[in-house]
């Protein structure tokens, strides 16, 4: 079985929310929650409650150019 953080159950300090919302511009979920020291699950959860994406905008992904 997994190991499980020391802060488990623990409340989310204001903190810790810049922090993720940090993380969510940047990268995953999984690396966000190494950081915290939560679960991937745990972060996944809490942004998507409080309105954080960790889609990133595609890059270069804007109208094709016509082909003639």
């Amino acid at each position: 079985m997994a190991k499980r953080p020391t802060n488990n159950g623990a409340s989310w300090s204001a903190g810790e929310l810049r922090t993720l919302k940090q993380l969510a511009k940047a990268g995953t979920a999984q690396a966000a929650a190494k950081q915290l020291g939560r679960t991937p699950a745990a972060v996944q959860q809490k942004a998507m409650r409080t309105g954080i994406s960790f889609r990133a905008a595609p890059a270069g992904r804007g109208r094709a150019a016509k082909k003639k």
